[in-house]
């Protein structure tokens, strides 16, 4: 068995939604914007919708009618085209029961990956005789749209590991804020920021080692913690903190709350998909 890697599982964020034939183009259209939150969210900018259709030759390994295919393979067409989606078609790479829309991500190498993936499904619901009573009281069969906005779970957070390189967004940060007190006699203060911060539903501990200073700002920025709090005798007489942000150095002293308030409006941003505020 030397070189070879076995799968035991993987974790898969699947959902499915029923929806009636005259709105399966609107329902994809609503779960392309859930790909795209998550994608805009996450930084994920590099990547390329996949229309993955049936083999133009072998058909012999799908189900489902020829009619039922192309109004599944249109509604795809269709609703990556309205969303202005940058799209390749590959044929033979559908599932065996319908069409599918496949987000190909770009990883820090260059490498694509296949991550968030939806899929538009006429035939389950005929194997499983699926009904629902129309506004004309009349047995219809709903259509299927499978959906996975992360795909497999362990894979999309390797590729997010991978292109962060440890510089998670701040919301997505595991610590987001290190305290550090230039010595001992300003622990005390130093707890009652972490504390205030830990209100505010912002991660945060502190570095109480007896350490320099300069060695614990070094050590933190190798962390990569997003933001670093300098406390000694001139923050705790006036009640401020002292701001180090990663990558970039020194950003000034400010009130607690003032601090409190920036990052709030950056994790917003973040979490809205939008361009994070200038700190």
């Amino acid at each position: 068995m030397h070189g070879l890697t076995r799968v035991r599982g993987f974790t898969q964020d699947d959902a499915h939604l029923f929806c009636m034939p005259e709105q399966v183009t609107e329902e994809f259209k609503k779960v392309i914007d859930l790909v795209l939150y998550v994608f805009r969210s996450l930084d994920f900018h590099d990547f390329t919708a996949q229309i993955s259709l049936r083999d133009q030759e072998d058909r012999t390994k799908y189900i489902g009618t020829d009619e039922n295919w192309a109004i599944a393979e249109q509604a795809i067409i269709s609703a990556a085209a309205e969303k202005g989606l940058r799209t390749t078609i590959e044929y033979g790479e559908a599932a065996f029961y319908g069409p599918k829309l496949d987000f190909m991500v770009k990883d820090a190498l260059g490498r694509s990956w296949q991550l968030g993936t939806i899929q538009v499904d006429y035939n389950l619901p005929e194997r499983f005789e699926l009904e629902y009573v129309d506004a004309d009281n009349t047995r219809k069969r709903p259509v299927m749209i499978h959906r996975a906005p992360f795909g497999s779970m362990e894979r999309f957070i390797a590729v997010l590991i991978e292109n962060c390189a440890g510089n998670f967004p701040l919301w997505l940060a595991p610590l987001q804020v290190k305290v550090l007190p230039i010595s001992d006699k300003y622990g005390d203060y130093a707890k009652e920021v972490s504390a205030q911060l830990k209100t505010a539903g912002i991660r945060a501990e502190i570095d109480d080692r007896a350490e320099k200073i300069g060695r614990k700002i070094r050590d933190t920025e190798l962390m990569k913690v997003p933001y670093m709090l300098i406390v000694g005798e001139k923050e705790m007489n006036d009640g401020m903190v002292s701001v180090r942000k990663h990558g970039e150095g020194d950003k000034g002293s400010v009130t607690l709350d003032a601090f409190v308030n920036e990052v709030n409006d950056i994790v917003n941003s973040q979490m809205k998909g939008k361009p994070a505020p200038v700190a």
